[in-house]
């Protein structure tokens, strides 16, 4: 093989790294996100305005079960679908360039506040259905603070995100290219073309087979331990200064993305054998 055809099957792999490593970033990039900024700002937004009215039928003692409800509000699910839809008012804001929208979010806040209600029912016996009914009351006239309250911290952290002179407006300009669709079509046409190109330049026939089964496995490093790993690290610092708060995001979804990449270098390289041992008979 000629030094000038190797320079290109180089070229070419490294090509296919990055855009397996672009495309699969692409799919996980939102969920990274919505993860952070629900633990960032949006959790404790709730939960604070909620807890007030809590707060309010707790005892001295009642430390512990102040502790369970403001958990349960903070990690309850709808936390995450509030966050979702805020992002991607955001996002498409971002792309289209117009100002922020408010978002309604009563049906999630709703839901929050009845699964709230049935934890504060099942943790503290003592409170009577009078107490329960006016704590409920209290709760919802809370909510309808929280509803300005999240679209207040929505509205700033656009307005950060829409500043490219910032790290945020850095930083949120890829994040809207590596969720559009124009990147996502591009960077799978060009793992299609690559693939193609790395097996047909392959001579004999096996060795693109084991290029792209080598790449694989490369992409699943790239994706598990250095992504999944260390990427906290990195976001944690991102987010201290983007956020103003140290987050630990949950990056486990890019440790199932190395191992799906491993497989498939695994898959290619067992396929390089096959092809070779056929060959050779």
């Amino acid at each position: 093989m000629g030094i000038g055809k190797r320079i290109l099957n180089v070229l070419i792999g490294l090509l296919f790294i990055i855009s397996v490593t672009v495309l699969g970033s692409s799919f996980l990039a939102k969920k990274v996100l919505v993860d952070a900024i629900s633990q960032a700002g949006v959790d404790t937004a709730i939960s604070h305005r909620m807890m007030d009215a809590v707060f309010g039928y707790a005892g001295a003692d009642d430390t512990e079960w102040i502790a369970k409800i403001q958990n349960k509000i903070e990690k309850n699910g709808e936390v995450q679908a509030i966050t979702q839809k805020v992002m991607n008012e955001i996002t498409e804001d971002l792309s289209s360039g117009k100002a922020y929208k408010d978002v309604d979010v009563t049906k999630e806040l709703n839901r929050i506040l009845d699964d709230s209600m049935q934890e504060i029912k099942d943790t503290n016996p003592e409170l009577n259905d009078d107490m329960l009914a006016m704590m409920k009351q209290q709760l919802k006239e809370e909510l309808v603070d929280v509803q300005d309250v999240l679209n207040s911290y929505a509205s700033n952290l656009y307005n950060n995100m829409n500043d490219t002179s910032t790290v945020q407006g850095k930083v949120a300009k890829l994040y809207t290219i590596l969720l559009s669709m124009p990147c996502r079509v591009a960077a799978g046409a060009a793992i299609l073309i690559l693939a193609v190109l790395t097996i047909l330049l392959g001579y004999p026939r096996y060795r693109g087979l084991f290029s792209l089964g080598v790449e694989g496995l490369i992409c699943s490093v790239i994706f598990a331990p250095g992504i999944g790993l260390m990427g906290n690290k990195v976001l944690s610092l991102l987010t201290d200064r983007i956020l103003g708060r140290t987050i630990d995001v949950n990056l486990k979804a890019f440790l199932w993305m190395g191992c799906i990449s491993a497989g498939a270098g695994v898959v290619f390289l067992l396929a390089g054998l096959i092809v070779s041992w056929k060959d050779d008979r």
